[in-house]
């Protein structure tokens, strides 16, 4: 009993390191507890940075219902409020100098008028932004409803102090309610309507210091209070609300075409003589309100059609390529290639603040990683300065987090050339530490590099080895095979010449790649598959796997010291036409030994998939499961094994050309599992080559390298992340999606055989 006790400890230890990445991410950077700038004395504060961390803040309550974001988000709002114009002089305790604030009709009211705005910057006659009140009391509104949808909470006593200190959660959704009413109220006279239910937000025409008195307001405005009013609806389920976001939609929708060729809604600015170009981070907040409107099932405005349609808006009509964008909805006059920062038009780096996008990845999933990929970039993220501890940064931040898929992108690299031509890469340990390092392979001069993160890019070392652009590689492998406790690499050439086309060992000695002996004389026509790694034959040593396709063979080599030698050729029964794209190898059942998986391209649907093969130690391959019936088109490409949610035990994500999808399956008995999937742009991910490796030791997942078509390189992190528990280098956690699925050995029910459902390859 004692040793189950000690076991279920171990396991609720380990659990409480499981989070999400991005999640884990906000929180140290410390935005779970900061305040922002939601007690300045500065009204232009609450205008942006206040209002975007506030609904940051709701972001993260309403994805975790961890009750830290919760509290930090009422100590915000109450400040917020406390500095409302007509409440300043209400402050407790009272402020020096601080007084309540008179907009420029001599009216202290229910908003956060500043005069940054002006035609005369600071003149001192403040203004109340239509978009400033709707961005500043959004995050209430929704705070608001959620605390109404759910009576579990209702009653938490809310103790940090200001405002609400004291309060119950209900208490504090009923004032906030009521305070969102005045500021709507304050606005109530720029409210116009027309027939046809169509209504908007306009200036106000009595003066005002600002430019365009009296105009309709921007699209995105009138989003920005069609959100505000949807969180009414849902938190007091008030018609009136209903009726008038109905109006801004039918507005919006009287304003938006549909581009047939591309299945994309199209828009201008505003309503308005002047022309003027949606920029992508504007019309962010354009589709933020009718993804307000489908996500919370506000009947009769939007429907999945119009979502799609808005979606492809960002992935048909402004994204042009992987890091290259326009700048607009239909301007492809301004854009921005961030991979050369080479940068069109007279657009600030700031039109291309892409983060409100990310709403639309419940809808369009390869959105995610379209935006994901932007902020990974380094030109992007230090021209726009989104991880500079600002709180656009927190939103940013928060909204990664709320839509996380299966992968999320942590290290790049762009500074490769488009015609790289990568073929190979592969995890190991060169250095013989407990961390990994990752070996890459091209053909665009036949360079071999070394590679390890290093903040969020990657660090290079030793020097490179450079063959030369006549090898034709096609892929390379790393394990320890000479028993030094390091990893030395394999290096497979299909060159013309059939003295150079083979097998080439290479190691690192005296920080330089040397080749260290070579298997060549191979026919020119070999037309080789690809190389693995792992431990496959009993011995202590790893040994490899070469495949070509001339025969769809499978060789096994194993080494005499520190000489490679066949050990056994396995002839694979394929259809004719059937190509091999891609080798890997890793332990998928959680025994001693690694097996292997094949990616087959094949004109014939019942081949035409995954193959996995266990090994013996006579070298013989068996294959003891396959996913296989995918179309003939798939084109399968990219195949990787590693361990993605830190059981202990390794899961195949296998990436295709022809949707740039990434599926993840894990081998149950003699079935492989579809357990996940990411989409991609298409040619996000052409071509991409990939591995799984331990590269950061903080995580018990294994991490996955892509090296890209464009010449990217680029490090995946999986979404849901496992800490490795403080003072230990353990990598296995017992816990598979927070449930216990394996304890350990001795209360482990019996394996399967894999005798009794093994296929029998032929042998050559």
């Amino acid at each position: 009993m004692k040793k189950i006790f000690t076991i279920l400890t171990l396991l609720f230890v380990l659990k409480s390191y499981a989070q999400s990445y991005y999640k884990n991410l906000f929180d140290s950077m410390h935005y779970d507890t900061d305040l922002g700038y939601s007690n300045s004395g500065n009204q232009t504060d609450f205008s942006w940075a206040a209002s975007a961390h506030m609904e940051a803040l709701v972001l993260m309550y309403e994805k975790t219902h961890d009750p830290k974001y919760a509290n930090t988000l009422i100590q915000c709002m109450g400040n917020v409020i406390d500095r409302r114009d007509d409440l300043r002089d209400q402050l407790q305790p009272p402020q020096a100098g601080v007084s309540n604030i008179y907009d420029y009709r001599g009216v202290s009211g229910a908003a956060w008028s500043t005069d940054h705005y002006n035609i005369t910057q600071g003149d001192g006659k403040t203004y109340a932004h239509v978009v400033h009140s709707a961005n500043i009391t959004y995050p209430m509104a929704k705070f608001a409803a959620i605390i109404k949808d759910d009576s579990t909470i209702q009653n938490t006593s809310y103790q940090s102090g200001g405002r609400y200190h004291n309060m119950t959660f209900i208490a504090i959704a009923d004032d906030l309610i009521q305070k969102v009413i005045e500021t709507l109220h304050y606005h109530e006279g720029q409210w116009f309507t027309e027939s046809g239910n169509i209504g908007y937000y306009k200036e106000r025409n009595d003066n005002p210091p600002i430019k365009y008195g009296g105009a309709i307001l921007p699209f995105n405005m009138q989003s920005a209070m069609g959100r505000v009013l949807v969180q009414m609806y849902r938190a007091t389920h008030n018609p009136d609300y209903l009726t008038q976001l109905n109006q801004i939609a039918n507005f919006i929708k009287a304003n938006t075409l549909l581009d047939t060729n591309l299945g994309a809604n199209t828009w201008e600015y505003w309503k308005n003589p002047i022309y003027i170009t949606d920029d992508i981070s504007h019309a962010g907040l354009t589709v933020s309100f009718p993804y307000e409107c489908y996500k919370y099932n506000i009947p009769n405005i939007y429907t999945n059609s119009d979502i799609l349609a808005y979606a492809k808006t960002l992935t048909k009509n402004i994204y042009q390529s992987p890091l290259f964008v326009n700048g607009a909805v239909s301007d492809n006059q301004k854009n921005w290639n961030v991979k050369t920062d080479v940068k069109n038009g007279t657009a600030g780096y700031d039109s291309y603040i892409a983060y409100r996008w990310l709403a639309l990845s419940e809808y369009s999933p390869e959105i995610y990683q379209l935006i994901a990929d932007l902020y990974a970039a380094e030109n992007y993220y230090t021209k726009i300065q989104i991880d500079n501890l600002s709180y656009f940064s927190s939103l940013t931040i928060a909204l990664l987090a709320a839509h996380e898929k299966l992968i999320v992108p942590t290290n790049t690299n762009h500074e490769w050339g488009t015609g790289s031509d990568w073929r190979g890469v592969a995890n190991g340990s060169f250095f013989g530490t407990n961390k990994d390092e990752f070996a890459v392979i091209r053909n665009f001069d036949g360079m071999i590099s070394i590679m390890k993160p290093q903040g969020r890019k990657f660090y290079k070392f030793p020097n490179s080895k450079v063959y030369g652009n006549l090898y034709d590689w096609r892929g390379i492998a790393a394990g320890d095979f000479f028993g030094d406790s390091k990893s030395e690499m394999i290096a497979l050439s299909n060159h013309a010449n059939s003295a150079d086309n083979g097998i080439y060992v290479l190691k690192i000695e005296n920080n330089d790649i040397i080749e260290s002996g070579k298997i060549t004389g191979w026919g020119a026509d070999s037309d080789w598959a690809g190389v693995a790694a792992g431990n496959f034959i009993s011995g202590g040593k790893d040994d490899f796997i070469v495949a070509r396709n001339y025969n769809t063979e499978v060789i096994v080599y194993k080494f005499n010291g520190t000489t490679p030698q066949p050990f056994y050729s396995n002839a694979l029964n394929f259809p004719a036409n059937s190509k091999i794209a891609a080798i890997a190898s890793g332990n998928l059942d959680s025994d001693n030994k690694d097996e292997i998986a094949l990616l087959v391209n094949s004109p014939n649907t019942a081949y035409n998939g995954i193959h996995v093969y266990d090994i013996d130690d006579n070298g013989v391959m068996t294959k003891i499961a396959e996913r296989t019936g995918w179309g003939a088109a798939s084109e399968w490409r990219g195949l990787a094994i590693g361990d993605i949610d830190a059981n202990g035990i390794d899961e195949i994500i296998a990436h295709r050309n022809y949707d740039g999808e990434y599926n993840v399956y894990k081998l149950n008995g003699s079935i492989l599992d579809g357990i996940g999937s990411e989409s991609f742009p298409v040619v996000q991910t052409q071509d991409n080559v990939m591995c799984f490796g331990n590269f950061d030791l903080s995580s018990q997942n294994d991490e996955l390298v892509t090296l890209r078509k464009d010449g990217g390189i680029v490090m995946f992190s999986a979404a849901k992340v496992v800490k490795t528990p403080p003072n230990t280098n353990k990598r296995s956690d017992p816990c598979q999606d927070e449930i216990p699925n394996e304890l350990f050995s001795f209360i482990k029910s019996s394996s399967f055989s894999k005798k009794d459902f093994k296929e029998i390859v032929s042998v050559k």
